[in-house]
């Protein structure tokens, strides 16, 4: 039976949830979070490729610190927003080296694969992991020195 034959579920007796419990917060805390992280990466990633393009003489030296200073710049911003350090590393330099390799590509496409496949990745990245639900509240911050309890440090003074 289609969607579009199938009686309302009110119709058959079965409780209709409220609109905000099917789904649509998560959907919208998803897509908001995926659109925070990747839309400035893909507006940086554009500005690079048309800066790039003005170079007369582009080098292996200045295709690698492009690509360095790409790789520092995304995981700077990723860092920013909340991602783990083992995910960045990951995301941000596994292209980069895997691109690297001599003789794959030329300056130019070091810079434009670079940058490409690091946004990818992260998008990847992304997709993977599991979304938060939208009413969850962020972690409790770590106890700062004040208020760690230094009677019971071996080291403490008496």
């Amino acid at each position: 039976m289609s969607t579009t034959t199938a009686p309302p579920a009110a119709s058959l007796g079965l409780p209709v949830p409220p609109r905000a419990s099917r789904g649509s917060s998560a959907g919208r805390v998803f897509l908001t979070r995926y659109s925070v992280t990747l839309l400035p990466l893909l507006a940086t990633g554009v500005g690079l490729q048309l800066g790039w393009g003005m170079v007369t003489d582009p080098s292996w030296a200045a295709a690698a610190a492009v690509t360095a200073g790409w790789t520092l710049a995304v995981a700077a911003w990723l860092h920013q927003v909340g991602w783990q350090a083992g995910t960045v590393r990951t995301v941000t330099w596994t292209p980069a080296a895997a691109l690297a390799g001599p003789g794959w590509l030329s300056p130019d496409g070091l810079v434009l694969w670079g940058s490409v496949s690091t946004v990818l990745a992260v998008a990847l990245a992304m997709a993977t992991r599991t979304p938060a639900p939208a009413d969850a509240q962020p972690p409790a911050p770590p106890p700062t020195p004040d208020h760690v309890d230094r009677s019971r440090h071996p080291r403490s003074s008496r």
